[in-house]
């Protein structure tokens, strides 16, 4: 008689890394008593009575599956918005420099922008390996 031996078939992880992330800053906001990792999230499920349970490598965290919703909302958002601003930042801070003519001369640039009350002040920095060139 042969036997036949199966692998097992690999299972996709059903959390990102962003998900793990907004589910440990979930746990550390709460009264769990342990400080929680994005790499601890285990898993998640929900139960029959509405009940959301986070399985982490050094227990088990419960909350009530609506505000449990709305809290993933409010850390999703509060995670998104700075990545998503500076993507914009940086888009604009290409379109600034190469209004001024800065990009492909230089090996490393540097934009800030300081906000008053009544103005804002934008300050530019070029750094060039190359020997500088007289114009003429």
């Amino acid at each position: 008689m042969m036997t036949q031996s199966l692998a097992p078939t690999p299972t996709k992880d059903p959390l990102t890394t962003q998900d793990r992330q907004i589910i440990a800053t979930i746990v550390n906001q709460s009264d769990y008593s342990k400080e929680c990792k994005p790499e601890d999230v285990v898993t998640i499920w929900i139960n029959n009575d509405d009940i959301v349970w986070v399985k982490m490598t050094h227990g088990y965290a419960r909350y009530h599956k609506e505000q449990f919703k709305r809290t993933v909302a409010e850390v999703k958002a509060s995670l998104s918005a700075p990545v998503e601003r500076n993507h914009k930042e940086e888009k604009e801070s290409k379109q600034a420099a190469e209004k001024i003519g800065l990009l492909g001369d230089c090996d490393w640039l540097s934009l800030s922008v300081q906000y008053y009350p009544d103005k804002v002040i934008g300050h530019a920095g070029c750094y060039t390996s190359q020997k500088p060139q007289l114009l003429t």
